[in-house]
């Protein structure tokens, strides 16, 4: 994901990662070995029991615009880096 991210900095495009186990060495850990330097937030209870409750699978992806609108649909499963790039394209075309 950092990829993408730097990848798309210049069009502003960021990505945000949601810890939704709240195991946070865990976590760090991961993206330690992965070189993630992309923004991660802890899940709230306010967090789970409103938006998480309708994620079923990890990873889930969105895509949103700047004013946190949801672009398309939810796209449940890993794809590589190609994949997500078609689909952040798409979504820039239609901005």
């Amino acid at each position: 994901m950092q990829e993408i991210e730097d990848k798309y900095s210049d069009k502003d495009v960021k990505i945000l990662a949601i810890l939704a186990d709240n195991e946070l060495e865990a976590g760090k850990k991961i993206l330690d070995q992965k070189g993630g330097k992309y923004t991660n937030i802890i899940t709230t209870d306010s967090l789970i029991d409103g938006f998480l409750d309708q994620i079923m699978y990890v990873p889930t992806t969105l895509i949103v615009n700047s004013k946190g609108e949801m672009i398309g649909e939810m796209i449940a499963g890993a794809r590589s880096t190609d994949e997500f790039s078609k689909l952040i394209e798409d979504a820039l075309k239609d901005l």
